[in-house]
């Protein structure tokens, strides 16, 4: 256990790297938290400062993840995949709940992305698939999030292992907690669609 907690320690300290925090500063002047709903995300800073201040968020965010796996992978290269897995939980951890701003961060759509894909790149990338093909289906980031999650969660239950498996579930739930309020906004109807969804349908 002490080797899982190393790696997500690990991943704790990258995580709270909020890239689309210092890309608002440094194009703004003013952090993610004070731009749009005042979430450090991707979305959140390229709705309000452009497609650049996005690229580079999502870059930010990515890179964070593959160095926390690089360094947990070098400290217990015994744990394998699950080494992956629990730097994973630990970015994805320090992106949402970061020590220097009250525990108050993102959603962690793409730390949890990025770990997925790294542990296992086939069942990553086809997951992301699902997640881009639910966004036009429903129109909704948040589930389209909870689709490509719940897809790789039984992939990883039918071909394992376990200890995967499990952090999957972890994982789930974690984009079930930070997609909680847009999820309570589509039952109440006060969530929008995603902008690109409703231009699909509007031209079908």
């Amino acid at each position: 256990m002490l080797s899982r907690l190393i790696c997500m320690l690990v991943g704790y300290a990258c995580g709270c790297i909020l890239f689309s925090d210092i890309v608002a500063r440094a194009l703004s002047g003013r952090s993610a938290f004070e731009l749009g709903d005042g979430n450090p995300g991707m979305a959140n800073v390229g709705h309000i400062l452009g497609t650049k201040a996005a690229i580079l968020a999502l870059l930010g965010d990515i890179l964070k993840t593959v160095a926390a796996v690089v360094f947990a992978r070098t400290l217990s290269p015994d744990l394998g995949v699950a080494a992956t897995g629990w730097a994973g939980l630990g970015a994805t951890l320090g992106h949402d709940f970061p020590f220097w701003h009250g525990f108050k961060g993102g959603k962690g759509v793409t730390t949890i992305a990025s770990t997925i894909i790294l542990m296992h790149p086939l069942w990553g990338i086809l997951a992301g698939i699902v997640g881009v093909a639910s966004i036009f289906v429903t129109g909704y980031l948040s589930v389209a999030a909870l689709i490509a999650m719940g897809f790789y969660v039984v992939v990883m239950f039918v071909i394992g292992p376990l200890e995967v498996a499990l952090l999957s579930v972890v994982f789930m739930a974690l984009q079930v907690y930070g997609h909680w309020g847009k999820l309570v906004g589509i039952a109440n109807g006060t969530t929008k669609r995603a902008g690109l969804a409703d231009k699909f349908r509007r031209k079908r």
